[in-house]
């Protein structure tokens, strides 16, 4: 669905480059977590996915269309919740009535049922707290069924109630022919709803990985000696950390992403695993 080859990126005030040959393949059926330290440029790959900002070096191809040409029939299939955004004087039903109308897969009725599920009052979306325009917008974005959707840091500003009704609202998609990815820094909000992973570090894609290829491959967890050690850390006074599976070795169920993501930035897990 996303082709990125050898990008490279710089805003032109910047000092430095954000992205520097990058290239990297993000196939449809998966929900991603895009994760990465501050400013290391999560957003930035968001926006060039979407062609807000133009690329100079390099090419990305989105649903087999270059973004940055702004093509209507793309733009209607790819939906970008940023961060924050500024929202005109209206309800979020009205909202939808005027912006749903250029997207041929947005359905009014699943919108009521988001909204609903969330609690979303029906105010002028301008005057609402965080937390409540970003349950108004998960709504409205879930509720455009587009092909693509990338969502920047959605869990900021939701209380702990609405975390667990935007995961499980997420856990009831057919992701099949679909693509998600969510950049955000609460990794613990995503670890049982992600089956893909892509990280972000000094300018480059430190890992590109599904899941499944993860846990084929590594153990997550606590460690002794009789490993095969590639990452390791102290937490508690335990030794813990990433080690390569043996033929004779059970296959973890789930991945600890906080190790994941310290092993992906020191260098010892990386590359592209599918």
């Amino acid at each position: 669905m996303i082709h990125v080859e050898n990008m490279s990126f710089q805003y032109p005030s910047g000092q430095h480059m954000v992205f520097d040959s990058v290239s990297i393949n993000i196939t449809s059926g998966h929900i991603y977590g895009l994760l990465g330290k501050n400013g290391v440029g999560k957003s930035t790959l968001f926006r060039l996915i979407s062609g807000i900002n133009e690329l100079k070096k390099g090419a990305i191809t989105t649903l087999g269309m270059n973004p940055f040409d702004r093509d209507p029939n793309l733009l209607a299939r790819l939906f970008l919740i940023p961060e924050d955004m500024a929202f005109p004087d209206l309800s979020i039903r009205k909202f939808a009535q005027y912006y749903g109308a250029f997207y041929p897969n947005y359905d009014p009725a699943a919108l009521e049922q988001y909204l609903e599920k969330f609690d979303v009052p029906n105010h002028v979306v301008s005057k609402m707290s965080l937390g409540q325009r970003k349950k108004a917008m998960i709504s409205f974005a879930l509720s455009l069924n587009t092909d693509i959707l990338l969502m920047d840091e959605p869990t900021n500003g939701l209380d702990i109630p609405s975390k667990r009704i935007f995961r499980s609202c997420l856990a009831d998609l057919d992701m099949s022919n679909r693509l998600m990815m969510i950049s955000t820094h609460q990794v613990r909000d995503l670890e049982e709803l992600i089956d893909a992973v892509i990280i972000v570090d000094d300018r480059h894609i430190s890992l590109s990985a599904t899941f499944a290829s993860l846990l084929q491959q590594y153990h997550f967890g606590e460690l002794n000696d009789d490993m095969d050690i590639v990452y390791e850390e102290r937490i508690g006074g335990r030794r813990c950390g990433v080690s390569r599976l043996r033929s004779e070795d059970k296959p973890d169920k789930t991945i600890d992403m906080e190790l994941l993501f310290n092993a992906a930035v020191s260098g010892t897990i990386t590359g592209e695993i599918v």
